[in-house]
């Protein structure tokens, strides 16, 4: 399976230590220029480098401007640019965190999964134990943005 990932995603999956298992669920993840530019200065490049010398991952660029420059009247570069390598390379899924991004990648008709629901599909194939809670709680404690109980609900579902 394919992913293109958006930069919220793999800082978040980055922070908590789990980027690398991610090679566990999907067989390449593909990372857009502009995701690899934003997270360059981050605490979490040297696990993408990481992954992209391991053959895990890849930093591709669209070459769909047009779609990409609409798209950019309404998301951010990082979120534009994974919905439309999403469809320029018929990847399974995009990782998108932002709700106007996953919104517009399903009127795409793109498949959408967030930082939970990769943190769930670890989860169910046993490559990680920790509880639930626990990690909702790493979650919000490095910045994420989500309700600690919906965490939780949704890492248990």
């Amino acid at each position: 399976m394919r992913a293109v990932i958006d930069t919220s995603v793999l800082i978040a999956l980055g922070k908590l230590g789990y980027l690398e298992l991610t090679g566990e669920l999907f067989d390449k993840l593909v990372i857009g220029e502009s995701v690899f530019e934003e997270v360059r200065d981050s605490e979490v490049f040297a696990q993408v480098s990481k992954l992209i010398d391991a053959g895990v991952a890849e930093v591709s660029r669209t070459t769909k401007r047009e779609l990409l420059d609409v798209l950019l009247s309404s998301l951010g570069k990082g979120e534009a640019e994974t919905m439309v390598l999403a469809l320029e390379l018929g990847a399974d899924v995009a990782l998108l965190d932002d709700l106007k991004a996953r919104k517009t990648a399903r009127r795409l008709k793109v498949k959408v999964m967030g930082t939970l629901a990769v943190l769930k599909a670890l989860i169910g194939v046993g490559l990680l134990r920790e509880a639930p809670e626990d990690l909702c709680e790493k979650l919000i404690g490095q910045g994420f943005w989500v309700d600690k109980e919906l965490c939780v609900r949704v890492l248990k579902g």
